[in-house]
């Protein structure tokens, strides 16, 4: 039963995702931005500075904040041409690539264990000094992956058609990710035979220790 509940949330937040995307992709083409629509695409950013809020201030400040930030975005879209209203949706593109180039390069500091290091040590146990580097090497090429996506969303919304633009960061965004966990994968199952792992042997086990860390405490 508690199975089924996390894959139904999970399949329930991966097609809110996904909608969200094309959604996006579907105001950004189809030609002058509404402020209601303004607000919707933009109304993650709300909910999330919303929900920062309640956690140290309770609900009622969080629900002024999320509504004050809807209210001066659909302000602002009132005022604002579509071409200066577009910008805006490539935020939450932006935002999130940044968060993740960080997440994954700031392990890469001298004396610091690398992202996807401390993740395999935590499904394998010791890990075979090759196998350490090769893990860095995957960290790095994950910062680089985000990197790369901020480059060429920036380069695109300067250079190319809107379209090819919204594209790129609406549509692309989540193919090219899971493009990206299928290469490495397929390498290092070639590279590493014995090393049989992926990104779902990772989620099972913390999923694993969270709930053995709840049962220790239910005792």
């Amino acid at each position: 039963m508690q199975v089924s509940g996390k894959l139904v949330a999970g399949i329930a937040v991966a097609t809110g995702f996904l909608g969200y995307q094309f959604f996006m992709h579907n105001v950004v083409t189809a030609g002058p931005v509404t402020p209601v629509e303004a607000a919707l695409v933009l109304s993650p950013f709300a909910i999330a500075a919303g929900w920062a809020i309640k956690v140290e201030k309770g609900w009622g400040r969080a629900l002024l904040v999320a509504a004050s930030l809807e209210l001066a975005v659909f302000v602002a879209a009132s005022y604002l041409s579509l071409e200066h209203a577009v910008f805006t949706f490539g935020l939450p593109h932006l935002a999130g690539n940044l968060f993740m180039a960080w997440f994954f390069a700031r392990t890469l500091k001298s004396g610091h264990e690398a992202l996807i290091t401390t993740i395999a040590r935590r499904v394998h146990g010791t890990l075979k000094p090759e196998i350490e580097r090769y893990t860095r090497t995957v960290t790095l090429a994950w910062s680089l992956f985000f990197a790369m996506q901020i480059a060429v969303s920036m380069t695109l919304y300067a250079f190319a058609p809107l379209e090819v633009w919204s594209t790129y960061i609406n549509l692309l965004n989540v193919p090219m990710i899971i493009l990206m966990f299928i290469v490495e994968y397929i390498y290092r199952v070639l590279r590493f035979r014995e090393h049989k792992s992926s990104i779902f042997s990772a989620v099972h086990f913390f999923g694993r220790d969270e709930g053995e860390s709840k049962s220790d405490k239910a005792q």
